[in-house]
């Protein structure tokens, strides 16, 4: 059995594009969210969705672009 990287970076672009969107709209209006009793700033959300924007953009290349 291989496995088809192409496949897994198609995937892998998709589920980080909508991570960073989440993280990004949760910055952009300033929520706060709680997690194991500690709270994720908007500070920390919005630098965890620009990372995940250039995530998907790796991503997208290696499963779309890339030959």
């Amino acid at each position: 059995m291989s496995v088809k990287w192409r496949e897994v970076f198609k995937f892998l672009s998709g589920a980080a594009f909508a991570g960073s969107v989440a993280n990004l709209y949760l910055a952009v209006y300033h929520v706060a969210v709680p997690f194991l009793g500690y709270t994720i700033s908007p500070r920390v959300l919005g630098i965890r969705g620009v990372v995940g924007l250039v995530l998907c953009v790796v991503f997208f290349y290696f499963g779309y672009v890339r030959k």
